[in-house]
């Protein structure tokens, strides 16, 4: 016969060997986990072998003494003697022998709260392998096919390494991050707590490793840093409900400036993350590892500039260096051209209607005409970008049938929705219509300062900029089902696939954040631009709400409820373009954006060490 295993249940469930000690086995103690001994399930082994060997005399008749020792006691309570007020009334058995007379033993049957508590059902998953396991699944389990394109950092980040190296940076910053998306979403503050503690272990070990020489440009503390940025936004509170806005709040909010405030300590992690990759890009010897996570960092960083309207360091803008190619390096280029036109339009808007413009009147028009040109021809690469795409990656166009879904067809833009190959292309597709619609948001912005101008006639551009942004919203409208994973293949007439809109009762549950995340940054830069239409502004921020509960981010939250709903007035449209007119002189923040410099230090002040 068998040996019963007398391993404990928790090592059973971590599938590791267990030593087998009592009362606590040595792996449980030294994991600081609650071990839950073999013996604490009050099973009867029976040793057969002394039957079979004839050592003892199997009895005839029903195993009656077997079944009834084997019935579960409440061990939790005393023993008390049996009388006849708690004894139950005996079933009549026929004995064939009157010495199995000893062997028949009565035992109540305990009530089924004491069976609950004495076996427990199911074993108790440990919260830190819940939060981790949801972390992994959630985010950095990617979809499947993605584009080189698409690709990003998390793809980079090993959950295992909490399991064998549990006090390391990355560890825990990882730990951080999973105890801190897994309580909110589950809303579960001793979760929320963990996070809360191993954040301030990830940040006080990541500021030891800056100071060191090697671990500044160590893989792990880059990884570690961007990943504490996302934590930043996990624990930010909710959004209360709206307070009472003033006009000047409502013009701030519409046009961005809001996003410093809102992402101040995320951003602040992504400052440090640039001071490090300026160091890594210093090192002569890097691996080709550090060299593709650089670039994939580097992409985030850039995203990161153009929400906040700052201008991209030289030593970051060349991105073939950091080994971008093929359509990855034209869009990159655009982007990086983008952010630059953003920063200095901003600028200039600024000083112009605060009074600073040290220019005469002929040289501010110039100026002002070399950045529109700037603007249409960067439009114009883009344009070509987009047409230089293989067909493989393009997208197809269907008409949605609602079949009387009023909800999930609440979820469709004009009825309209885009196909793509895969979520990754999706993404791709998603982030060159952002970077259009900033670009055009950006002429209109230019129009709206020359129209002061009475030598230039802007009428006829600034409408059908208007025009060329709806279309692109309309396109980014439309990609947004086939995102959130409401599209499904209905019948076919004469060899037409017909789309059809599911019926979707929680999107959380449906679709995960690492599908979701593709949208986070189209939808949160369309959202802060004032000239797209009302009607696509409302839906795009709507989705955004969506967006932000899958992803469990608190900043996107705060800049879709933030963002206060535009008029519907058909007037608003042309309102929006020579709205910076009415800007009151001496407000320098009020014009479409700020750009707040921030070094980082704040957060992580073992850079401030470094010169970069």
């Amino acid at each position: 016969m068998k040996t019963p295993n007398r391993a404990c249940r928790t090592c059973k469930q971590r599938r590791v060997k267990c030593d087998e000690a009592q009362p606590v086995c040595n792996r449980c103690q030294k994991a600081n986990l609650v071990c839950h001994s073999a013996e604490e399930r009050k099973l009867i082994f029976l040793d057969e072998n002394e039957y079979a060997i004839g050592k003892r005399k199997r009895p005839r008749g029903p195993n009656t003494k077997t079944a009834a020792v084997s019935i579960i006691r409440d061990t939790s309570r005393p023993r008390t003697k049996l009388n006849s007020q708690n004894v139950p009334a005996k079933p009549s058995i026929s004995l064939r022998d009157p010495k199995d007379v000893e062997n028949v033993v009565s035992v109540p049957t305990p009530p089924p709260e004491s069976q609950t508590s004495s076996i427990p059902l199911a074993f108790t998953t440990p919260l830190t392998e819940q939060a981790l396991t949801y972390y992994s699944r959630c985010y950095i389990e990617s979809p499947p096919n993605l584009p080189e394109i698409a690709d990003g950092h998390l793809s980079r980040v090993l959950v295992s390494s909490c399991f064998s190296r549990p006090h390391s940076v990355l560890s825990l910053a990882i730990a951080a991050v999973s105890h801190a998306t897994f309580g909110r979403a589950r809303e579960n503050q001793v979760a929320l707590a963990v996070g809360r503690s191993t954040y301030s272990k990830a940040l006080t070990a990541t500021n030891q490793a800056l100071r060191d020489v090697e671990g500044v440009v160590l893989d792990e503390v880059l990884l570690a840093v961007m990943l504490l940025s996302f934590y930043e936004n996990s624990v930010m509170e909710r959004s209360q409900a709206k307070k009472t806005e003033t006009s000047s709040d409502l013009m701030r909010n519409r046009q961005g400036g809001e996003i410093q405030d809102i992402a101040a300590r995320s951003f602040a992690h992504h400052n440090g993350a640039m001071a490090m990759l300026s160091l890594r890009c210093q090192s002569s010897h890097r691996k080709a590892e550090s060299l593709e996570l650089d670039k994939l960092v580097r992409r985030q960083l850039l995203r990161s500039l153009l929400l906040r309207s700052m201008p991209v360091p030289p030593w970051l803008r060349d991105g073939e260096k950091f080994g971008e190619c093929g359509i990855a390096l034209g869009l990159d280029d655009c982007m990086v051209k983008s952010a630059t036109l953003r920063y200095q339009t901003s600028t200039i808007a600024a000083d112009y209607f605060a009074g600073l413009s040290l220019l005469g009147r002929h040289e501010e028009m110039t100026r002002l005409r070399r950045l529109l040109v700037e603007a249409q021809t960067l439009d114009d690469l883009l344009v070509l970008w987009s047409n230089s795409l293989p067909p493989e990656d393009w997208y197809t166009t269907f008409a949605i049938e609602r079949d009387g879904i009023d909800e999930a067809g609440n979820m469709v833009f004009d009825g309209i929705v885009h196909v793509y190959p895969t979520v990754g292309h999706a993404g791709m597709w998603n982030r060159y219509r952002a970077l259009r619609l900033t670009v055009n948001d950006i002429k209109l912005k230019i129009l709206s300062l020359l129209a002061g101008f009475p030598e230039i006639n802007t009428a006829s551009l600034i409408g059908a900029v208007h025009l060329r942004i709806q279309h692109l919203a309309n396109e980014l409208c439309a990609s947004v089902p086939y995102m959130l994973g409401l599209l499904e293949k209905g019948r076919e007439t004469d060899g037409v696939a017909i789309i059809t809109c599911k019926d979707m009762g929680s999107l959380k549950c449906a679709v995960k954040g690492a599908t979701v995340s593709f949208l986070c940054w189209p939808l949160t830069m369309a959202t802060m631009l004032s000239t797209i239409p009302a009607k696509h502004q409302r839906y795009l921020r709507e989705r955004l709400l969506d967006v932000s509960e899958i992803v469990d981010d608190g900043v996107l939250e705060r800049v879709a409820a933030g963002f206060s709903s535009p008029s519907d007035s058909s007037t608003e449209t042309a309102a929006s373009a020579t709205a910076p007119q009415n800007v009151e002189v001496g407000t320098r923040k009020s014009f479409p954006w700020s750009a707040q410099p921030s070094t980082g230090f704040d957060l992580l002040p073992g850079l401030s060490n470094w010169t970069t």
